[in-house]
């Protein structure tokens, strides 16, 4: 079955990200005479702030651009909330969620791979990425390593494979400037190469990458070429999934950020897994000259991240040690937010706690026992 894609956007006060952003796809495909693509995909918009001049504009947009819909949504003002919308209101099997500030590089060639994707993986229930293009269109991201920095869980990374190309691994910063070796799914920290028992050395972080090329290891990931590679998490700038599989954002989730990492963990709490497709590269524009549009607090984040570790029944110390110790938070505030989030959530008998202390362990001894392991279908791909 010939398959087609709603690319999807969330949308609050940034007309000139949702032009832009669009009018790149369209212009390509026209311009270059690939309709056979163009009538494949559905735009959708939701306008987080129906009554903003951005939504006027963006609306009367809808009278040059046949295939674009938009869909007012007040309930919240939510990344989390309207990127669920996004996946709820697409009439399509597949769904690409992008900021409304991304451009994919090259457009043509990204789409055609993509749709050849959906062809020969019609039914799978993973999340897939792809990796960032940083602003000098040189350089990469083609994951989120397992670590906190400027209030967020998760850091860009690079992966890297062996001088026997048999496997791969990311760079921390592991303190004192040294480069700490973690595997790219899990995060685990290695020091030898799993097929060929190369040992991994002990380097400056801030000289690895010129260190590690000169001793034959190189970068994977981006050569559209490749096949998928299994990540731990990426930057939600550029996911797709599969509508039915969706495994959707906490709905407790308000406000801006927490969502990286999270929902990434849901996957593979679930027997899932999360992939970068290399052929999938996003530039996105960070710069934000006139400010921020939308609500942005240091607490909601907090808020968010707890009800997803909640959630997930994931220990809250890496969260409270990071907003604590790194963002400066109060240890009170941080008690208190996590109080106000909690104590709903609470039970009062002791039997009821028993019980839900015996239903997180069990859901971090499933997390841990599906590392890997629980497969639901074989990833396929073809050029």
């Amino acid at each position: 079955m010939e398959q087609t894609l709603t690319i999807g956007m969330a949308h609050h006060n940034d007309y000139n990200g949702v032009y832009f952003s669009i009018q790149d796809i369209r212009k390509e495909l026209i311009f270059n005479n690939r309709h056979d693509l163009l009538n494949k995909i559905n735009f959708l918009i939701i306008e987080n702030d129906p009554k903003s001049k951005h939504a006027e504009s963006v609306k009367m947009l809808k009278h040059k651009i046949p295939n674009l819909t938009v869909v007012d949504y007040t309930e919240k003002n939510s990344t989390s909330a309207t990127r669920n919308k996004i996946i709820e209101e697409a009439s399509t099997t597949f769904v690409l969620v992008m900021d409304c500030h991304v451009l994919f590089c090259p457009v043509i060639d990204t789409l055609d791979r993509l749709f050849t994707f959906m062809e020969y993986n019609p039914q799978t229930n993973d999340l897939y990425s792809g990796p960032l293009v940083h602003d000098d269109l040189g350089n990469y991201s083609t994951h989120f390593n397992d670590s906190w920095g400027g209030g967020m869980w998760g850091q860009w990374g690079s992966a890297w494979q062996c001088v026997c190309e048999n496997s791969r691994f990311s760079i921390h910063h592991a303190g004192n400037n040294r480069a700490e070796y973690r595997t790219l799914e899990f995060q685990e920290i290695v020091h030898k190469c799993v097929y060929c028992d190369r040992e991994f050395s002990n380097i400056d972080f801030n000289t690895h990458e010129n260190t590690l090329k000169a001793r034959g290891y190189s970068k994977v990931g981006t050569d559209k070429f490749e096949k998928p590679i299994e990540i731990f998490a990426q930057g939600l700038g550029v996911f797709f999934t599969r509508k039915n599989s969706w495994l959707k954002f906490n709905k407790d989730c308000d406000g801006f950020g927490g969502e990286e990492c999270y929902i990434h963990t849901k996957y593979r709490q679930n027997g899932r897994k999360c992939y970068n497709l290399p052929f999938l590269k996003w530039l996105h524009r960070f710069g934000r000259p006139d400010g921020v549009p939308y609500r942005l607090t240091l607490e909601n984040k907090v808020k968010n991240y707890i009800h997803e570790f909640d959630e997930l029944g994931l220990d809250i110390s890496p969260l409270r040690d990071h907003f604590v110790n790194q963002q400066m938070m109060k240890l009170d505030t941080f008690n208190e937010i996590y109080e106000s989030c909690t104590t709903k959530k609470q039970v009062t008998t002791p039997e009821a706690r028993l019980l839900q202390k015996d239903i997180e362990s069990l859901k971090r001894r499933i997390a841990e026992a599906s590392n890997g392991r629980i497969r639901a279908e074989n990833i396929k791909i073809s050029y």
